[in-house]
């Protein structure tokens, strides 16, 4: 069966082909022919078939057969016999890594042609869909907002996937793309296909007669909005503003850039959904698989970084920049509900959305770290989840949105409207309040589509009190067939959704009502109407409005109390004695917005803040969930008072957001301010409350636990004093365990090892009890034993310097090793002991050890004179790395000295074996695997550094680095000492027993250091012991980190450094 017959395909372009379904025989070899029909001799492939599937490829790129005679019947035939020439078997595909590139003409699927489509939509009896818009006047909406004069913007995606001018360089099955560069933002930009028109209703009849394009060769433009005198655009990576003070639809000047460094590497994922929220900020989100490192040009001296799902705001007049919650689904799309609720969908199952709260740290996509990344705070312990639901629901819901338009039957109005693109359907779903937040429940299918081109990708409520939805228009919706080729850049349509006979509303033009006239319309039926009202109120900023919006504010219900007060806040006349005065409203969102704007400035004046934290105890859960939100922006003290006051309450154990929301606030402030945060636990009332023991102080001794800095441990210790009664300690106990569930307890301070276990074991034998010396060298030998009570024996005989019965054990656990917790703890503990024979035992024993374990037995013998000694007059040169040469030329020894000079004559500072030019040309010849590569950082980078939640913490964590600056990372790879991190320089420390040690220091306090070596391993020295401490000027990254790596496996490295989030097999 023929795939495709194409008239030829131009030298150097890419051309995909689909190949039908059921065509490939299943458990068979099937016949690939290609056949060259050009008469020149410049005919053949440029480069190697490949057949793709969604997730893998299958490079075509061995052993081929070639023919000049037209092919026969046989040459088809599937057999389940490998032949025996070109046969490619399923174990050959592997993870998808090939660049893709747009092909020379897209698959474009089956379109149903505008007019005929409303005969495959399906509604209700009660409800009529109009078509509103289509190809070829609009193709790809993904977006549109309506302007104060009620005319739609929409925002046309015609360039997706591919953004113009960039060239792909790497990517991994997921289809996150790296690029040569970063685009240039407009008006010096690479032009694309993207477009914003817009689109007007003159007569009120629902009827668009007049459309414009206003700002065409856009590129990756996916959505728009009017106001504060221009025109927003997501042009990603960049937040471009159009001054168009006058609004006449053509910008005053060239764009502005007001944010750069979203990401681009995922285009179905990038930042989007611009909506104005009833605050006067900016809202929008970013997807799931994409990386932002947003920053203010002009402003800002260092971005933000953001690695996933997001939701961010920025404000118009302030230019301030935020993340509003962190995580979420793939967010594309935002709804601000009439009491400024803000939700979104999600691209997965189980679920219609995600109701997103100020500040709230949310599950980021899915519970996969090998796609998504752990959460971005390490001591989250927990992150708020998407919205529940009491019946299944498949993915997925795009976007929803709550039904507010009185065109619509009100049996529907209040209900949570969702887009499924996959089913080709809108869901009706009731929202029902479940203590701070929402649950659903489906209540049916009021649009549904024979037409399985029907993609609906957005929606909103819309001027003429209908719900307005946008379709992309595609057979092939999945993004990795968009990026495959799969995909109709020309299509796409608007519909309407209103009440079979329900009329739409005219007046839509609010632009040009009087203040007096707005004011009206806060009370209007139609969420458009009031949203829009409370925007152009607020930029009108009219004296005249203050005493009637106070005069609104008095009224028992939230609406139009609530329009009253954004605006009152947009204009700067929300006092703090208005706000005292209206925190006894009698509707609990007009208390909780009072609250959210209050602490918008992230500081509450005394006054107010006594106020609110008088009436903090007896809220709603859902304003004290805000109290929450607000308590993480505050300084510590103010924080913490709300936080507790909350925890302290008998009734939010069971809520959805409260516990942990509770918690955040909590952790937020551990790593600044420890002391105020225990302080504030010296509440007999918070110690009683069930919230506080199940859910924060298991939480917060866990959080230092995990720090596991000598500071952070003397805090746990703290805690542990605190606790007034059992069920207090019993709570911290499970916490502390929790920290160390499949990993080593390293050493602990005395002082919490007191307070743990008064009687323990390693206490005993640091105190040097003789029984307890016995037991801990028999429980050394003993294997049946739990492996952290031996941890613990022999970090407590490397405090205490026992008999040489124990540094014995210690060697025969680290030559008998058959797992490296033991061994390395083994070779710590024998820092103390000074016996020649323990180094003669390494030497001897050294070839057999493990790798890493080689590692710190060399770090261990370059410690004292006579283990160096017994190291060089065994240890091959070349098998003892350049840093631990530096180390052993400290020793103030003549044999040390002699053998160093006979072994190491040379002691030129090494010179790197790749230049950077040179290494630069290898890289930029093709693209490299990631999959490859992550194995190589594996080997030779992850034992220091950790990437995207893998690796050890010896060396900075590289996740935040900015790996896509290749001339930077370049450097610090081929010249470690040319530009030390600042907390990493390497030190090296002489000790009143002889010892050299070196390393950088990771903690130190009054009383001693804390010594972390090459190989990872922590060392405690009491500062008694240091003679001398000196920084050395050398970066502990080896020099030659590179050698040995061919042309093939640099490429593979640096593609995986170079990505912006982790992949998984």
């Amino acid at each position: 069966q023929s795939i495709v017959k194409s008239p030829g395909i131009p030298v150097g372009k890419e051309q995909r082909f689909k190949v039908p379904k059921n065509i490939l025989k299943k458990t068979h070899f099937n016949s690939l022919l290609i056949r060259l029909e050009k008469k020149s001799s410049k005919r053949g492939l440029a480069s190697a078939p490949v057949i793709l599937d969604y997730f893998n490829e299958l490079i075509l790129g061995s052993e081929w057969q070639f023919t000049t005679t037209a092919p026969s019947k046989d040459d088809f035939t599937s057999s389940p016999e490998k032949p025996k020439h070109a046969a490619y078997s399923s174990n050959q595909f592997k993870l998808s890594s090939r660049p893709l590139a747009r092909t020379i003409e897209p698959i474009r699927g089956r379109q149903v042609p505008p007019g005929e489509d409303l005969a495959l939509l399906e509604t209700d009896d009660d409800l009529a869909v109009d078509a509103l818009l289509s190809e070829p006047e609009i193709a790809q909406p993904t977006h549109f907002s309506f302007d104060t004069r009620g005319r739609m913007w929409v925002a046309q995606y015609r360039q997706y996937p591919y953004p113009a001018g960039l060239a792909m360089i790497g990517r991994d099955q997921y289809y996150r793309s790296k690029y040569d560069r970063i685009p240039p933002a407009p008006p010096n930009h690479d032009r694309g296909a993207d477009i914003i028109s817009v689109h007007e209703d003159l007569d009120g009849d629902g009827v668009y007669e007049t459309s414009k394009n206003i700002l065409t060769g856009l590129n990756m433009a996916n959505s728009v909005v009017r106001g504060w005198g221009g025109i927003w655009v997501m042009h990603t990576p960049y937040l471009l503003f159009y001054p168009d003070q006058n609004g006449d639809d053509i910008p005053d000047s060239d764009p502005e850039v007001r944010l750069a460094g979203f990401g681009l590497e995922d285009t179905h994922s990038v930042a989007n959904g611009l909506a104005w929220g009833p605050d006067g900020w900016l809202y929008g989100g970013q997807g799931s698989t994409t990386t932002s490192r947003v920053t203010r040009l002009g402003y800002d001296e260092s971005p933000i970084y953001n690695e996933g799902p997001i939701v961010w705001r920025y404000h118009p007049r302030t230019k301030e920049f935020e993340v509003f919650a962190d995580g979420g689904g793939n967010t594309f799309g935002l709804h601000f509900d009439a009491e400024g609720r803000l939700f979104s969908g999600h691209n997965g199952g189980g679920t219609r959305g995600f109701h997103f709260i100020q500040n709230g740290q949310y599950l980021k996509q899915g519970k996969n770290p090998g796609k998504f990344g752990p959460p971005p705070n390490p001591f989250a312990f927990g992150e708020l989840t998407m919205m529940a639901s009491t019946n299944s629901i498949p993915r997925f819901s795009h976007i929803g949105i709550c039904i507010d338009a009185p065109a619509l039957p009100s049996r529907m109005q209040g209900q949570f409207l969702s887009v499924d693109p996959l089913h080709h359907t809108l869901i009706s779903s009731n929202r029902i309040p479940t203590g701070s937040t929402f649950k659903t429940t489906d209540t049916g299918f009021p649009l549904r589509s024979k037409d399985l081109t029907f993609r609906p990708v957005y929606l909103a409520n819309a001027p003429c009190g209908s719900v307005i939805f946008s379709d992309f228009r595609e057979q092939y919706i999945a993004h990795g067939q968009n990026y495959q080729g799969q995909i109709d850049p020309n299509s796409g349509r608007i519909y309407r959704l209103k009440g079979e006979t329900s009329p739409l509303l005219k007046d839509r033009n609010l632009e040009a009502k009087s203040t007096s006239e707005l004011l009206t319309l806060l009370t209007h039926d139609n969420l458009w109407h009031r949203q829009t009202a409370v925007r152009l109120l607020a930029q009108r900023a009219d004296p005249y409005l203050v005493p009637h919006l106070k005069t609104l504010l008095e009224g028992n219900d939230s609406h139009p109390a609530l329009e009253a007060l954004w605006i009152l806040h947009q204009i700067g006349k929300l006092s703090d004695s208005t706000a005292i005065h209206y925190l006894d409203h009698p509707a609990p969102m007009v208390r909780a917005w009072i609250i959210r704007l209050s602490g918008d400035d992230k500081k509450i004046e005394p006054n107010l803040f006594a106020q609110i934290l008088s009436r903090t105890g007896r809220e709603t859960a859902e304003v004290q969930c805000q109290i929450l939100s607000t308590a993480s922006r505050l300084p510590p003290k103010q924080s913490l008072a709300l936080a507790n006051q909350i925890i302290s309450q008998p009734n939010h154990l069971n809520d959805p957001f409260i516990p942990l929301m509770a918690w955040h606030v909590v952790e937020a402030h551990c790593e600044n301010h420890s002391e105020t945060v225990i302080a504030t636990l010296n509440n007999k009332e918070l110690w009683s409350s069930l919230l506080f023991l199940n859910e924060i102080a298991p939480r917060l001794i866990r959080r230092f636990a995990e720090a596991g800095s000598r500071r952070d441990f003397l805090n746990c210790a703290r805690l542990l004093e605190l606790a007034p009664n059992e069920a207090g300690r019993a709570a911290l106990t499970k916490g502390f365990e929790k920290a160390f569930e499949g990993r080593t307890v390293p050493i602990l301070p005395d002082e919490l090892t007191l307070k743990l276990d008064k009687s323990s074991l390693s206490m005993r034998i640091r105190s040097g009890e003789p029984e307890a010396l016995a037991e801990g060298l028999e429980l050394l030998t003993n294997k049946q034993a739990a492996q952290a009570e031996r941890l613990a024996a022999i970090r407590a005989f490397g405090s205490y310097q026992g008999t040489s019965e124990v540094w014995k054990q210690l060697l025969t656990l680290i030559i008998s090793a058959d797992e490296p917790n033991l061994p390395r703890a083994a070779i710590t503990a024998l820092q103390i002991y000074q016996d020649k024979e323990i180094g003669e035992v390494l030497v001897k024993f050294h070839p057999k050890l493990s790798p890493s374990l080689q590692a710190s037995t060399l770090n261990l013998l370059s410690s004292r004179p006579t283990w160096a000694t017994t190291l060089l007059e065994n240890i091959a040169p070349d098998q003892i790395p350049p840093d631990l040469i530096t180390r052993l030329a400290l020793h103030d020894d003549k044999a040390v000295s002699s053998l160093l000079l006979k072994h190491f004559p040379k002691t030129e500072k090494p010179t790197p074996s790749l230049r950077s030019e040179a290494l630069q040309k290898i890289l930029a010849e093709r693209p490299g695997d990631p999959y490859a590569g992550e194995a190589i950082f594996t080997a030779r980078c992850a034992s220091c550094h950790k990437l995207f939640f893998k690796g050890g913490n010896v060396g900075p964590d590289l996740t935040r680095y900015q790996r896509d600056d290749l001339g930077t990372m370049l450097v610090s790879i081929l010249e470690p000492n040319a530009e030390i991190r600042e907390g990493y320089e390497n030190v090296v420390v002489t000790t009143s027993d002889k010892r050299v040690l070196s390393g950088f220091l990771s903690d130190e306090d009054q009383n001693s250091i804390v010594l972390r070596g090459f190989d990872g391993t922590d060392l405690t020295l009491p500062r008694k012991q240091i003679s001398t401490l000196k920084p050395v000027g050398r970066s502990l990254m080896p020099d030659g980190l590179l050698n040995g790596l061919d042309d093939t496996a640099l490429r593979n490295l640096f593609a995986y450094l170079r990505l912006s989030q982790p992949i998984a097999k």
